[in-house]
């Protein structure tokens, strides 16, 4: 019995103390000495084929978050007042796309020569993830101290909005441990979304239309994300001027065959009213 009350008294003690440092604002930590993993949630719900309609959220305005970096906080608005800012949403416990999209906007990024006044906003969804492991991701991927690169992460309430507003979703896998999420990236001019750029992989004539959309120019003509392949223009984003494309050719044939029919009825009009020549007369006649 009096081990037995021995063990209640020490269970009170540890009780009391826990809910002193509660009311403290003190957080516990677990064994090990690391505290509290946050619990990983889903955002937004997917499309049917997991592609965001770009129509739906062009011209939205972007909540303006503070994004927390290893250097300090910024306000969202702060990195888009300096110039065009394009932003992707990744993880980095990602075991799928994050790490090769990553690769591919700093392949296309350097193919381009973007200046510097360009932001590029890399921020995680992950409520596990801390600045520390962002600056970590800017060394790994080689863009740790780059003018215009900024890698962190901004508060669950604050990447909820951001990511409903751009119509980004993720959902928590229990049994990967990982999330499902697609791959996108956003131009964004003057706190309104301007382009989005979903895929896979990034090129660098689509990330130079992005470029350009964030900085307020107008595009022409893109493709969009699950449209069929057949266009009339193509856009050069490095000289920001349309061509023609293939399909321009295709519309040129009805015309053409058109004219070519029209012509040939009116010269076969014409020869089935041309006279006949009169017949010659012999000289005695």
């Amino acid at each position: 019995m009096r081990a037995g009350a021995a063990g209640v008294s020490a269970a009170r003690t540890v009780a009391c103390i826990a809910a002193l440092l509660v009311a403290s604002g003190a957080t516990p930590h677990v064994a090990g000495g690391e505290p509290p993993q946050p619990t990983p949630a889903s955002v937004g719900v997917a499309a049917p084929d997991g592609v965001p309609d770009e129509s739906r959220y062009v011209s939205r305005e972007v909540p303006d978050i503070v994004v927390r970096t290893a250097a300090g906080e910024t306000p969202l608005s702060a990195l888009w007042r300096e110039g065009p800012l394009v932003l992707t949403m990744v993880f980095t416990r990602c075991a799928g796309i994050c790490s090769p999209y990553l690769r591919a906007l700093l392949r296309a990024d350097e193919a381009l020569n973007l200046p510097d006044d360009v932001r590029r906003v890399v921020l995680s969804f992950d409520p596990r993830d801390t600045p520390d492991h962002m600056r970590r991701t800017g060394e790994h991927l080689g863009v740790a101290g780059r003018p215009g690169w900024v890698l962190g992460v901004a508060a669950p309430p604050d990447i909820d909005r951001l990511a409903r507003a751009l119509g980004f979703w993720f959902e928590w896998d229990e049994a990967l441990q990982q999330f499902d999420h697609p791959a996108l990236l956003v131009g964004i001019h003057e706190g309104r979304v301007a382009r989005l750029l979903v895929g896979g992989s990034v090129t660098a004539v689509r990330l130079g239309e992005v470029v350009r959309e964030a900085r307020g120019q107008f595009i022409p003509s893109y493709p969009l994300p699950g449209e069929v392949l057949f266009r009339c223009f193509d856009y050069d984003p490095v000289t920001g001027t349309p061509t023609f494309a293939w399909g321009a050719l295709v519309l040129l044939v009805p015309p053409l065959g058109t004219g070519i029919a029209t012509f040939a009825l009116f010269g076969a009009a014409r020869a089935r009213r041309r006279p006949a020549p009169a017949p010659s007369r012999s000289p005695g006649s």
